[in-house]
Formats: C-alpha cells, structure tokens, sequence
C-alpha cells in the first residue's frame, strides 16, 4: 500500500514524507524571517535624542546596566500582570511548558540531535516522555540490580521526573491553551480585532500537541495509526515553523529584538523619543 501524493511506501504512513520536508521547511522559514528583519530595518526609524550619546554614557555603571537589561525583559510582564493578571500568568507558564516540551523532551532531542549532532551534550537535562518513565527514571534508572541505566537517567531532575515529564506537561499545555483560546473567542464576542495569524498559530499549535499527545500513548494502540499520527504531529510542526515569520509566533524572536533595544535606548539614550 502506498500513499496516493507520493512515492512514500516506508512504514505505507506520513512519517517518511514529514521528515523529507523537513530541511525544506526550515529554508522557507529562513527565508521568511530574513523578509520580516528586512522590511523592519527598512521601515525602522529612529527615534529622536535630545542629547549626545557620550553625556549618558559615562553616568551609568556597567552593574547598573546589567540590572536595567533584566528590568526591561521583565517590563511587560509586570504591566500584563497588573492589567491582565490571568492571560499574562497563563501565557509565562504556557511559554515554559512550551520550552519544556520542545527542547528537552527526550523524544524530541533525540530528533533535534540528528539534525544538530552538537545538541547531544543537552542529553542530560532530557526529561522523559511519560509520569511512568519519571517514577522509573526517579527510582530505579540507577538501582544496583538494573543491568542497564534506564535511557536518559541523569541526577539533574531526580524525582521531579515524576512531574517534569512529557505526559504532565503536555496536560498543563493543554489546559494552558485552552485556556488562551476561550479568551481569544471571548475577545472575538467583544468585537475585538484579532489577526489572523494569532488564529493560525495558536489553533495549529493546539492540534500539534494533541497529536503528539496521541503519537507518545499510542493512542490508538496500532503501529500504522502510529506512523501516521506522528508523521501528523510532524507535519503540523512544520507547517509552524514554515509559517512563524508571518504569525503571532514570531514574537519569540521579536521579543529578544525589541527588548534589547528598548535597553539601549534606556541606557544609552535616555530621553530619546
């Protein structure tokens, strides 16, 4: 049995032609980031100082520049957090999870690995895919009587494997999304304006965790649903990192950007306007 779209008979499922479109992808998504910085420098203005750089300069200590860097990261969050105290504490855990999940998920590093071999020294910090793999990995992966270590069995966690693992987590980001899109409907009630790319990112990047969700407990327990709904999870990842220049997503690098501009213009040109 083959796929009707393609010569992909290995494992007859989605899994072979996700992973050949995933160098594509990242390309596309290069490319895409590279229009976003262009347009923004082009457009870029700037802003108007009403005093010479060298006059500022020399008034701030290097501490105190270190200390105002860390301050303006988390400026937005403490006015989120006045203004709207529920979305903002939701949206940092959400970010956390997401971290979590993404980057250190042992499944997940093994593939980030492949592609990055110099990901390998992150092995330590994996956490494992499931709460019965954390109590394993908590309290047996180094038992004397254990011929073999259990994978990814390191001291960093220790028995927050129990918690930090991919099961819990991806049950917190699923709260934690649901969550955030109950408020976008209900902006949406109020006659708010949303993008379009906020929809896109956030309702594909709710599906996304459900497949891999599905994917990791074998959900149905059959190796051809298996092979299809990963290859599914890897497919919905990809349309999302093909598309992030262009979505709400993107702000993960626009953030950094902005924040460490803000800074300058702080430290090193108070007063512009």
């Amino acid at each position: 049995m083959q796929l009707p779209f393609g010569p992909y008979p290995v494992g007859n499922s989605l899994y072979p032609l996700a992973l050949d479109l995933f160098l594509p992808t990242v390309i596309f998504f290069f490319f895409g980031a590279a229009y976003r910085i262009a347009r923004y420098l082009i457009t870029y203005h700037t802003p108007f100082t009403p005093y010479p750089t060298s006059s500022v300069r020399g008034k701030i200590s290097g501490g105190e520049k270190v200390k105002e860097f860390f301050v303006t990261l988390g400026n937005s969050s403490r006015v989120g957090a006045k203004r709207k105290p529920v979305t903002t504490i939701v949206g940092l855990l959400q970010h956390i999870v997401l971290i979590l999940i993404i980057f250190l998920l042992a499944q997940h590093m093994v593939f980030w690995s492949y592609y990055i071999p110099p990901y390998r020294a992150l092995f330590p910090l994996a956490i494992p895919e499931s709460s019965a793999s954390g109590e394993l990995a908590a309290f047996y992966g180094s038992h004397p009587f254990t011929p073999t270590p259990y994978p990814f069995v390191h001291d960093v966690w220790g028995p927050l494997t129990i918690i930090l693992n991919g099961q819990y987590l991806t049950y917190a980001l699923i709260i934690l999304l649901s969550v955030y899109l109950a408020h976008k409907f209900y902006a949406l009630a109020e006659r708010l304006v949303i993008r379009a790319g906020d929809w896109w990112f956030f309702v594909l990047l709710y599906i996304d965790v459900i497949l891999g969700f599905l994917a990791a407990s074998h959900i149905p327990n059959s190796v051809v649903w298996y092979d299809n709904i990963l290859g599914a999870h890897i497919l919905v990842a990809e349309i999302i990192i093909a598309t992030l220049p262009f979505t709400r997503g993107f702000h993960m690098f626009e953030f950094w950007f902005g924040k460490i501009r803000e800074w300058y213009y702080m430290m090193y040109r108070r007063g512009a306007k």
